[in-house]
């Protein structure tokens, strides 16, 4: 063995003192990395899951902005022959506009996407994410209209129901309502509420009925094998089958400035992550200083019979690193439990504190007229993120953390470990 780890060792196995010191090291770095990790982890599987859901529902994976005037017949079969083309998956002629849906004395805005029934229920991305919760997908029975669960609740719809979409019509003199009776034909989810609480679909062929013409956007969802890689080429295929009216985009041109701002918040949120740990990581420093200072008699003595100052300063580095690696794996660990675990974590959070609440408002009762705290309390606000949380475990990030903070630890934990090494021996032995 050499030197170097044998007096680590015995540093590590030193007096009462030592413990508490790389106790302390040990639980801050992994009190610092636990957060790191769930952010890291949870951020990455949201981004991506709602990533996704807009790849397949929202913005197609190519879209292909067509003329308002192309008539329906036509535009169905551009979308076959888009499909025939190489890389292509699928292609779905669509109509949409935004109109008002409204039953009985509650009205919503939303984006009516009239699309063809053949395409819309064989896109197998589509229907991955898009699941019935009452009713079915079926769009070819006429004056069918297909609603989210939010915006049932929304609109106070079930299935069944009557609703009314009310379109503007934009004549020369005046704006005139365009009024279109739909039944609901099916409610469906997404996970994503952002997405599809404004958004109802319904059959190609009603959208002469329902939708402004003149307001009205046609376009062609084209979905392709492999959506993230370089579609420069699929798109330059569809465009030119299209034709020179057709203007054709990628997804991440449609959704550029909403996955930017993902991603900012996220690195925002690694960011303060980071250097938590840095701090963390930075206190091994500290530590290893109170080893130093602890052991000042015995450094004299090695020092004295001969012992190599390089010996000392590795020995006490191997300490303090020992301490590194320990927080380090305790807090990946940690931190990989928690993230995998989040949404089951969470509703516990939400019991206890609904639990907490209840058991206020009874204690208070007796001394206020008030109803109390009123509904109930959640700490994830899935109307704006996700129903729950899909975690994405990525090992380059996590190995990346680890590194980073022994990298950091290592660094905090040479300076007194060097300064070990170049104590004079016969200053610490008089201190002693």
């Amino acid at each position: 063995m050499k030197e170097f780890v044998f007096l680590g060792l015995r540093t590590l196995r030193g007096r009462s003192g030592t413990g508490r010191y790389l106790r302390g090291a040990v639980a801050g770095i992994a009190l610092g990395l636990v957060p790191l990790v769930v952010v890291m982890e949870v951020s990455t599987g949201m981004i991506e899951g709602i990533t996704e859901r807009l790849l397949e529902i929202g913005s197609h994976h190519l879209q292909a902005s067509l003329p308002a005037a192309l008539d329906m017949d036509d535009l169905v079969a551009a979308a076959r022959v888009v499909e025939k083309l190489p890389d292509v998956r699928a292609a779905t002629a669509e109509r949409q506009a935004t109109v008002l849906l409204a039953i009985s004395t509650r009205s919503a805005g939303v984006t009516l996407r009239c699309v063809d029934p053949v395409s819309f229920a064989r896109d197998e991305g589509l229907h991955r994410y898009l699941s019935a919760s009452a009713g079915s997908l079926d769009l070819t029975r006429p004056r069918t209209v297909l609603i989210s669960a939010a915006l049932a609740r929304t609109l106070g719809a079930r299935l069944g129901d009557t609703v009314l979409a009310v379109a503007g019509l934009t004549g020369e003199a005046a704006v005139l309502p365009r009024v279109t009776r739909l039944t609901v034909g099916g409610i469906y989810e997404t996970g994503y509420q952002e997405l599809d609480k404004a958004v109802a679909y319904a059959a190609l062929a009603d959208a002469a009925a329902a939708l402004p013409p003149r307001g009205a956007r046609t376009i062609l969802g084209v979905k392709v094998a492999d959506p993230f890689r370089d579609l420069s080429t699929v798109a330059s295929r569809v465009a030119e089958a299209l034709g020179p009216d057709a203007r054709v985009s990628t997804w991440r041109d449609l959704e550029r400035s909403r996955l930017a701002s993902f991603e900012t918040t996220r690195w925002l949120l690694v960011l303060i992550m980071s250097l938590i740990v840095v701090v963390a990581a930075a206190n091994v420093s500290s530590t290893v200083l109170m080893l130093v200072l602890e052991r000042r008699q015995e450094i004299g003595i090695l020092l004295g019979i001969g012992a190599r100052p390089a010996v000392l300063t590795r020995s006490f580095l191997f300490a303090g690193l020992s301490a590194a690696v320990a927080g380090t794996a305790l807090g990946i660990a940690t931190g990989l439990l928690l993230a995998v675990n989040i949404n089951g974590i969470i509703a516990t959070l939400d019991r206890l504190l609904n639990f907490a609440a209840g058991v206020f408002d009874l204690a208070r009762s007796p001394f206020t007229s008030g109803a109390g705290s009123g509904g109930r309390l959640t700490l994830f606000q899935s109307a704006y993120y996700l129903q729950s949380i899909p975690v994405r475990l990525r090992a380059f990030e996590v190995a990346s953390a680890a590194a980073g903070t022994l990298l950091v630890a290592c660094l905090a934990a040479w300076l007194p470990a060097r300064r070990a090494g170049r104590l004079s021996p016969l200053e610490l032995l008089r201190r002693s």
